[in-house]
């Protein structure tokens, strides 16, 4: 019973992670800075703080950890700059694709080969994702597309680094976002950095939402949450993300985006609820 009730809280936790995350859409839409400028303070912001949270700022230096702070400050510049470029709808649907880059990668690098039911739910994400592509060229923007699938390969390095032994993902949390700290460089070259009151309470919100967000999931899989039930619990951001900038923002999605999200939200769901029904057969067999 404790382990379960274990497993319930860390999902809980997972869930209010992804819900601080899927704000990053709207606050960086919100904010005129330019996309590098953003990354680099809110980086900063969420490096501070998640090294205080973690007790602090040294890393022992192992390659899992530098595979995930490469996902992670990697993820931020592709999503930041793709939501900048295209609809919140289709970078965050887009960047969710990760799932068919985890099962290629685990075939390609680990010599994991996948069923037909991977591939089945590779093939259903990748319609979605190219459903998306064809409202990308009428309502949304083909470069910022593009970045938001680059986003998707970036975002499986995360998921791959939390598998290697000895790898703690607030390690390489606090190390991804003092990476992203080298895009403030970009700060002097930007023409729309002006800083107001709005633009210092959204970085400020985006700093939060970063900081929250991955301390909340990584205190959820330290609860022995499966990569299963997060992959589900995952799925509310892609949800929330385009909502909250359509409720702030006014920004609609284009029809095919619509139907393309709904592919890849339902694929991935029902990949991960048969993936833990075979699991828990397999834990029952004697």
């Amino acid at each position: 019973m404790e382990g379960k009730a274990k497993g319930v809280s860390g999902a809980v936790l997972i869930a209010l992670g992804c819900v601080a995350w899927s704000f990053s859409g709207v606050l960086s839409k919100w904010t005129p800075w330019g996309a590098l400028s953003i990354i680099g303070l809110r980086g900063l912001l969420a490096a501070l703080a998640l090294g205080a949270l973690r007790g602090g700022y040294r890393v022992k230096p192992s390659k899992g950890t530098w595979l995930g702070a490469l996902g992670v400050a990697l993820t931020s510049l592709a999503f930041i700059s793709a939501n900048k470029l295209t609809t919140a709808a289709n970078a965050i649907v887009l960047q969710y694709a990760m799932p068919a880059v985890v099962i290629l990668g685990s075939w390609l690098f680990f010599k994991q080969r996948a069923r037909k039911l991977d591939l089945a739910a590779a093939a259903i994400t990748m319609l979605g994702v190219a459903l998306c592509f064809v409202s990308g060229l009428t309502v949304g923007n083909p470069l910022g597309d593009l970045l938001a699938l680059v986003s998707a390969v970036t975002f499986a390095m995360v998921f791959f680094a939390a598998r290697m032994p000895g790898t703690d993902p607030m390690d390489y949390a606090y190390l991804g976002n003092a990476l992203s700290c080298l895009c403030l460089a970009a700060i002097p070259f930007d023409k729309q950095f002006v800083v107001t009151g709005k633009t210092v309470l959204a970085i400020l919100l985006l700093g939060l939402c970063l900081t929250l967000g991955y301390f909340l999931f990584s205190r959820g899989m330290r609860a022995g949450v499966s990569p299963i039930t997060a992959a589900i619990v995952a799925n509310i951001e892609p949800v929330l993300n385009p909502i909250w900038v359509f409720l702030a923002l006014g920004e609609t999605p284009g029809l095919y985006t619509f139907v393309g999200a709904a592919l890849v939200l339902c694929s991935v769901t029902a990949y991960s609820v048969i993936n833990a029904r075979r699991m828990e057969r397999l834990t029952r067999t004697p």
